[in-house]
């Protein structure tokens, strides 16, 4: 089959607001007395709700209830602060440039919210390059669910299977997979330790991925 679209997943793989909004929480938990271990921010990465099962799992640790607002509001502030900094990882800007070289179609599909991932990508100077933005406001389940990647390659114009998906996280390849895409994970620093077994190819970062290796693949 021939490659039609390339479609990005955005938190952790095409910025990297991963380790921010993880380093504080983590923060939170210390003034608490408690630790947030990263198996259990592994299992929310790439997916959303995950505030509520935190709390949960800080209120077991020091055996009370926190105001979890409170709490929630002072994660976001200093994650947004964060985050409204950083670059885009190293080798968005020549993938993108890439699958304009072979006609691609391009998309995001995203479990944050639309106003998250296009005030990035238009800070960032390359929210023009998609054709497509699919995120949390768009589907009924986020991601593990398949929803969001099926209705990106729908908004694209292809099948799920003459679409490419770049994910970083066990949630979103399950996601992209059971949409019917194939999936190349990309893991950032918070995920560099999970298993990323279900993706069809694991390469270690954008710069190494060539899109002319995976048509062949597919063509195959």
């Amino acid at each position: 089959m021939a490659l039609k679209a390339l479609i990005f997943d955005f938190d952790g793989l095409m910025v990297d607001t991963e380790q921010s909004i993880f380093d504080a929480y983590c923060e939170i938990f210390a003034e608490h007395d408690a630790v947030l271990p990263l198996s259990t921010w592994e299992g929310i990465i790439g997916s959303t709700g995950h505030r509520d099962r935190i709390f949960v799992d800080l209120e077991q640790q020091i055996g009370r209830a926190v105001d979890r607002d409170e709490l929630r509001e002072r994660a976001r502030q200093e994650h947004h602060g964060i985050s409204s900094q950083l670059p885009a990882v190293d080798g968005v800007a020549a993938q993108i440039a890439d699958a304009q070289r072979l006609r691609l179609a391009l998309g995001v599909a995203s479990s944050s919210t639309m106003q998250w991932v296009h005030g990035h990508l238009r800070r960032l100077g390359l929210i023009h390059h998609f054709q497509s933005l699919c995120t949390r406001e768009d589907v009924t389940e986020v991601k593990p669910d398949p929803e969001i990647y099926a209705l990106a390659a729908s908004r694209l114009g292809v099948e799920p299977h003459e679409a490419v998906a770049l994910e970083d996280s066990p949630n979103g390849i399950a996601s992209a997979k059971a949409a019917g895409l194939f999936c190349v994970a990309i893991p950032n620093p918070l995920t560099a330790n999970m298993s990323l077994d279900a993706a069809d190819m694991l390469v270690p970062t954008l710069t190494a991925l060539s899109l002319d290796d995976i048509s062949v693949r597919l063509r195959d």
